[in-house]
């Protein structure tokens, strides 16, 4: 009998083999895609409630020096009676609460998961605290003082993000 000398195909059992090294590759990978998909949108989830904290920080640092701890220490939206959207015709802003309430509405609008923003069960918090250079907690009325907004999400599986600013009395 005489041998072939030109191209020689596969086998069965090689192609078989080959066949199976590639699937197991590949649903090795696709494996990935959830996992992936999951850390994406966590990481978005993130980056909206550091936004919306720095948005509130950035506002309160707007706001008079003297007014902060009056007006911001303790906030919780939680306990904040508030019907969004706000209704700024019978009562245009600003009014001393207003702030607070937008941003409570802020944070109940990107928890709407229907639109694919979602904070899911989204809540804020603000402590001023008056400091001094150190860092320490003192009496107020001291020139300095510390703004800590949070924000907080996920239900039972609860996450934040704080944003720490201080604010100095210019004289």
């Amino acid at each position: 009998m005489r041998r072939r000398t030109g191209p020689r195909g596969l086998s069965l059992v090689e192609f078989l083999v080959a066949t199976s090294i590639v699937t197991v590759a590949l649903l090795g990978v696709a494996a990935m895609f959830p996992a992936a998909l999951r850390t994406v949108i966590r990481g978005g989830e993130t980056t909206k409630a550091t936004v919306l904290a720095q948005a509130m920080a950035d506002i309160i640092r707007s706001e008079p020096f003297d007014v902060l701890v009056a007006r911001y220490n303790g906030l919780n939206t939680r306990t904040l009676a508030v019907s969004c959207p706000l209704d700024e015709t019978s009562a245009p802003p600003p009014y001393d609460d207003y702030t607070q309430k937008k941003w409570a509405c802020d944070l109940l609008r990107t928890g709407a998961q229907d639109s694919g923003q979602g904070l899911p069960d989204a809540s804020g918090r603000v402590r001023v605290e008056c400091v001094d250079a150190g860092g320490a907690s003192v009496a107020c009325p001291a020139g300095l003082r510390r703004v800590t907004v949070s924000v907080l999400w996920g239900g039972s599986l609860a996450r934040s993000v704080s944003v720490v600013s201080h604010v100095a009395r210019i004289r």
